[in-house]
Formats: structure tokens, C-alpha cells, sequence
């Protein structure tokens, strides 16, 4: 299965520290889904036949700059757990403006995928990783393929990610 989607990529520093909570996750419950994906915000599947010409000025455009994301804790989203982020309206105004028809391996949501689909709902509760407290007003827009060749529940056990197209979120300064 090859899936496209729009995301959100932070800068650097901050994606190391967000890698740190997945790897410590993944050494607390061994929960392979946490480190099956790099630091992301997923803003929306795409269609596979969405023409990518022009989407990411687009999106950007429909961006308010300056901003700044900063971290807002720990969300389960459809039985999958994010590190979510207060962006101010970034993440909204990207996911109106983008094609959210196709449906994904996961929802989109306003946060760091972490992933542990695989835990049971006992073992959700003892998932409480220690969390930075960081910000960002730099992040880069991007379209990523995501490849798990297996089909089924398990997909993260086998799954590969290709950046097709990328542009630094600026947005755009309202007069």
C-alpha cells in the first residue's frame, strides 16, 4: 500500500527531541509503531492522483506568518497516540486548504504522530513518556509516500517514507 501525505516537518533540534520521546517510548513497551515513522504533523492524505504543481505555495499562502508551534502533551486519536501541538492556527489553516478526501493509515491530527496502535488499553495508561517544553516559528511543508507493502492492522512492522516535495513554511504576512 502507497499512501500520500501532507505534512508538517520540524525544525532540526526540535525533531530530535521529538525522535528522543519516540525512541523512549519504544525502549519503555516495545511498541514499534512509536519509531516506525520520523517526527511528523500528518495535515492530510492525499489523493494519489493529486497534481502536487503549486499545492505547497498554495498552502503556504494560506498560512499567517510569523507564527509559532509550541508542544501541548499527549492525545489518542482513533486509538493512535500523538504528542499534539498548539499551532495557532497553522495546522487548520493548512488542512481547510488541502484535498483530506483520501483516507489514511492513520488520521491526521494536530501533533507529532507517536504512533502505539499496538498497545492494549491497559497498557495506555502507563504510556507517559517525560516530554520536552519546546516551540518552533520555523518548520518545513512537505509531501511525503509512505510504503508498507503489508496490508492489515500491522503495517508499521514494514513501512518506508520518501519526501517528494518540500518548501520552508513561511506563510504570509498580513498588511
Amino acid at each position: 500500500m502507497t499512501q500520500t501525505l501532507l505534512v508538517l516537518l520540524a525544525p532540526g533540534s526540535v525533531e530530535a527531541d521529538v525522535g528522543r520521546v519516540q525512541q523512549r517510548i519504544f525502549a519503555d513497551h516495545g511498541l514499534v509503531s512509536a519509531v516506525a515513522l520520523p517526527p511528523l504533523v500528518p495535515v492530510a492524505f492525499l489523493p494519489a492522483e493529486e497534481r502536487m504543481r503549486g499545492l505547497l505555495a498554495k498552502l503556504n499562502a494560506s498560512v499567517a506568518a510569523p507564527y509559532r508551534i509550541t508542544l501541548a502533551g499527549l492525545a489518542w486519536r482513533d486509538g493512535f497516540l500523538y504528542l499534539g501541538v498548539d499551532s495557532g492556527g497553522v495546522w487548520g489553516s493548512l488542512r481547510a486548504e488541502a484535498s483530506d478526501e483520501a483516507s489514511g493509515l492513520f488520521p491526521p491530527f494536530e501533533g507529532f504522530f507517536l504512533g502505539c496502535a499496538e498497545a492494549g488499553v491497559a497498557q495506555r495508561e502507563s504510556i507517559l513518556p517525560p516530554l520536552p517544553a519546546l516551540g518552533f516559528t520555523s518548520s518545513t511543508l512537505a509531501v511525503m509516500r509512505i510504503c508498507a507493502p503489508g496490508e492489515g492492522a500491522a503495517w508499521w512492522s514494514d513501512v518506508s517514507t520518501e519526501i517528494l516535495e518540500e518548501i520552508p513554511l513561511r506563510g504570509r504576512r498580513r498588511r
